[in-house]
């Protein structure tokens, strides 16, 4: 039996809530499977019990439905089903892709005592609006998330006509006889169902008439539920924070201490008005906050609240410990970073866009490796990802999502997630179905080559890093002329999509894309390297210097050896524009490679200021951030994992194993282990009598790579 999509009979022009409902018999022995999907968002309710959520993010080429046993929800006589189900007026919820009206498509297979009484969506089913619930729109340009709600403690609801749109089967293809696709085309969701953690109570910090405060203990994502009680009419906001604000003594604010003592609660809010009695607010979506503020211009009661943790499930999650409490509680941040931007898509941050943007779920993709042994979420990334090409071959720089957004650097992220992926799965299909969207992206940039051989300008936004003067994250001149960095990562991302098609035995192409690097290297060097300052300048015409053309001409290998040694000692020592969070995880690399991450720690310090100032997660940017919560700044976890205990993969898939800790000094010992295909490494080490012991266990299926 195939679903049939059905549809609430009117064109919104705005969000709405609609319930979709009906009615069911279950005997004494049943199981009930349901598969479910809906336009634009859905929770499935059996006898009032949350059973599953979606549909999971994609692409306009991947509408993913949900399976799931709802059996244990069931009781002997009457039972119902409710699909609540969010439709986002336009440009309301970018990351999602949609029709013109709410929709169901449902199939439930229902045996009871041994009888099939199987039913779907269809015409018989009850639709009602919710008029109780609107929805702030315009307040959050670019965003993702579902606008804020304004609740109404007065309920109102109006019957909607429903009528069958058509039949759907799912896994065969989603297109007919003569080639058209579906209006939606479906396939199973790839990776779990979010994780709705057990409810937590707030710490209370202020409980006036009029106001309270509450603080969560950390930053968190979560589903939130408030009980209040005023005189009807009464306007309250809930308002979430990512932490308190500092006054500056000019009568604004400023962040400094996260957990200021009454330091200011602002934000983005929900809003609800009393009704008679108890009125209730719980936002469909979830929320991030660490600090929540309900206030109102008349007395009210909150008599109940609590929150939920909401995240993708991250089970079983690698260990590190050393006998530096400092770089531990670095750990347990980043590993709170990362969860809090892991839903069904890898997010920039929780609280603004929530978008997935290839730089910054590059950067999360490989912490998650670290965490934990699922891979799944990484494979949707980057088939998200490819989805997104444009006809020029550049790689979307935020998707899935209703507009276009283009970072040229950002398609070259591309490139190294899928050598990232190779490197931790061994999925070869994957990867080889990867090199012809690879190929197209690096087409794409020598299609901006000047008359010189360098990358050049282009319509798009050469971003590369929130440095303090540079505009728009953009180094000066780099809207006129060739970025020197964009230059040596194009160079970078040619010798990764070597080593990609090296390994699924395309081994022309791997030719090809090495003599392409070496090339750009050297005309990078030729036009970019400043040999009287021993400096690659940003651009070819300026005289300006950052780390950032330092790590790439490392990292792609335009200097080597003694050459890069001296280069990266140079830059040092001089007074150039320094790396943010979103680039250190490569400077580490670099640092590394030259032979100089023994001034690794000096790149911390940026991580111990955000300790200094009790953040629970890792800001954006250093200074005054916009976001406090960005996945691309928890490189701490990978150095402690990657570097102190000393375990990379040295063979797709783990094949093999380098070992080679970093023994910092001041660290007396370290120990943890890391996930990988075939099981846990565990590593140990220790200093002893002036001598370092180690220990590692590796588990069957992994070679060493080298003789430590």
């Amino acid at each position: 039996m195939n679903g049939i999509w059905i549809r609430a009979d009117e064109r919104p022009t705005e969000s709405h809530f609609y319930y979709f409902t009906r009615k069911f018999t279950a005997g004494k022995e049943n199981s009930l499977e349901i598969d479910v999907c809906a336009d634009t968002r859905y929770q499935l309710y059996i006898n009032g019990a949350l059973c599953c959520e979606g549909p999971c993010q994609g692409s306009w080429y991947q509408r993913y439905y949900d399976t799931v046993d709802c059996s244990d929800k069931l009781h002997e006589g009457e039972n119902d089903v409710c699909v609540k189900v969010y439709y986002a007026h336009d440009g309301a919820f970018i990351s999602m892709f949609k029709k013109d009206r709410a929709a169901l498509w449902l199939t439930a297979r229902l045996v009871c005592d041994g009888e099939d009484r199987s039913f779907r969506s269809d015409k018989d089913w009850e639709c009602l609006r919710d008029d109780s619930v609107s929805f702030m729109q315009g307040r959050h340009v670019h965003t993702s998330i579902p606008e804020f709600e304004r609740v109404s403690g007065k309920k109102k609801f109006s019957r909607i006509s429903v009528s069958e749109w058509y039949e759907a089967q799912p896994q065969r293809g989603c297109y007919d006889h003569c080639g058209l696709n579906e209006r939606y085309v479906l396939e199973k969701r790839p990776i779990p169902q979010m994780q709705t953690y057990p409810e937590k109570n707030f710490i209370k910090e202020l409980d006036t008439k009029t106001a309270v405060e509450l603080d969560a203990g950390k930053y968190t994502t979560a589903k939130v539920r408030f009980a209040l009680k005023a005189a009807p009419g009464t306007v309250i906001k809930v308002i979430y924070a990512e932490c308190r604000l500092t006054p500056n003594g000019k009568g604004g604010w400023y962040k400094n201490m996260r957990d200021e003592p009454g330091g200011l609660i602002s934000g983005v809010y929900d809003e609800v008005t009393a009704g008679d009695g108890v009125t209730e607010l719980a936002p469909f979506w979830y929320r991030a906050f660490r600090y929540i503020r309900l206030e109102s211009d008349a007395p009210f009661e909150l008599c109940d609240c609590a929150f939920s943790e909401y995240f993708y499930p991250m089970e079983d999650i690698a260990k590190f410990e050393c006998s530096d409490a400092e770089l531990n509680k670095m750990w347990d941040v980043s590993i709170n970073t990362v969860r809090c931007c892991m839903h069904e898509i890898y997010v920039d941050c929780p609280y603004y866009e929530q978008q997935q943007y290839d730089m910054d779920s590059a950067n999360e993709a490989l912490f998650t490796y670290r965490f934990i042994q699922d891979t799944r979420m990484q494979r949707k990334c980057i088939v998200d990802m490819a989805n997104s090409q444009i006809p020029d071959g550049m790689i979307q720089a935020n998707y899935p999502s209703t507009m276009i957004q283009v970072i040229p650097d950002f398609s070259l992220f591309f490139i190294f997630m899928v050598r990232d992926y190779m490197m931790y799965t061994d999925d070869k299909p994957l990867v080889t179905e990867m090199t012809g969207f690879i190929d197209r992206v690096l087409e794409g940039f020598r299609r901006y080559e000047d008359e010189r051989g360098l990358f050049g300008t282009t319509p798009y936004w050469p971003f590369v890093d929130w440095v303090p003067g540079w505009p728009n994250g953009v180094p000066l001149g780099g809207l006129e002329e060739p970025l020197t960095v964009s230059n040596l990562m194009y160079a970078a991302a040619l010798n990764a999509a070597a080593e990609i098609c090296d390994y699924c035995g395309k081994h022309g192409a791997a030719s090809d894309y090495r003599e392409r690097a070496e090339r750009q290297n050297a005309l990078t060097v030729k036009y970019c390297y400043d040999a009287e300052k021993g400096l690659f300048r940003n651009t070819p015409g300026r005289s300006e210097y950052s780390e950032h053309t330092t790590l790439w001409a490392v990292l792609s290998g335009a200097f080597k050896g003694e050459e890069a040694h001296a280069l990266m000692q140079r830059t040092i020592d001089a007074d150039v524009d320094r790396c943010t969070f979103s680039m250190n995880h490569f400077m580490f690399r670099a640092l590394e490679i030259s032979g100089h991450y023994d001034h690794a720690d000096r790149v911390l310090d940026g991580w111990r200021k955000m300790l200094d100032m009790h953040c629970t997660t890792w800001c954006e940017n250093p200074g005054d951030p916009r976001s406090e919560c960005h996945g691309w700044s928890s490189a701490p976890a990978y150095e402690f994992s990657a570097k102190l205990l000393g375990i990379k993969p040295a063979a797709p898939g783990y094949a093999a194993v380098s070992f080679d800790p970093y023994y910092p000094e001041g660290v007396d010992y370290a120990k943890g282990e890391i996930p990988t295909p075939h099981g846990k490494i565990r590593v140990e080490w220790h200093r002893e009598n002036g001598n370092i012991k180690t220990r590692i266990e590796l588990p069957e299926g992994i070679g060493m790579a080298n003789d430590r």
